[in-house]
């Protein structure tokens, strides 16, 4: 007997919750791309000895979405955070949740101890009329995959 494994999940659809100091927000959950989902570690091979490195190497994830002309609770934390960038990390917890058709969640990714690296924007140019886009890029050492089914 085969085990139905579902639809694909298309990649399409999905939401962004970040979290800092453990309160998430809400509102600041559409992206139009999130890169840099991975799992890694560093494995070591010493003589016929195989074991894992106690150390985790850092990983970077990316947002993308488009710059809108009110002020969102993200873009305003970023611009805080950016007061004391030389100084301070803020550390926060991201959830990366792909949805089913019902917009449900469906698979999900818990990225820990991530703090913003960078925050840059597309190019200006005047003879384009394309959507401004900025990126937010995380470093992180954790990451869980959370399978999700939902009844």
């Amino acid at each position: 007997m085969l085990l139905d494994q579902g639809d694909a999940l298309v990649g399409y659809r999905f939401a962004v919750v970040i979290l800092t100091g453990g309160v998430p927000n809400p509102i600041d959950i559409a992206f139009q791309e999130v890169s840099g989902l991975k799992m890694s570690r560093n494995i070591i091979r010493r003589e016929q000895m195989t074991t894992l490195d106690g150390q985790i190497a850092p990983q970077t994830l990316t947002l993308k979405r488009g710059v809108f002309t009110g002020i969102s609770p993200l873009t305003l934390a970023n611009a805080v955070e950016s007061l004391f960038w030389n100084t301070r990390l803020l550390r926060k917890d991201l959830l990366i949740s792909v949805l089913n058709e019902n917009d449900n969640p469906a698979n999900a990714w818990v990225v820990s101890n991530a703090y913003l690296e960078s925050w840059d924007w597309d190019s200006l140019s005047g003879e384009s009329n394309k959507v401004l886009v900025e990126s937010m890029s995380f470093k992180f050492t954790g990451i869980k995959y959370v399978p999700l089914t939902v009844g």
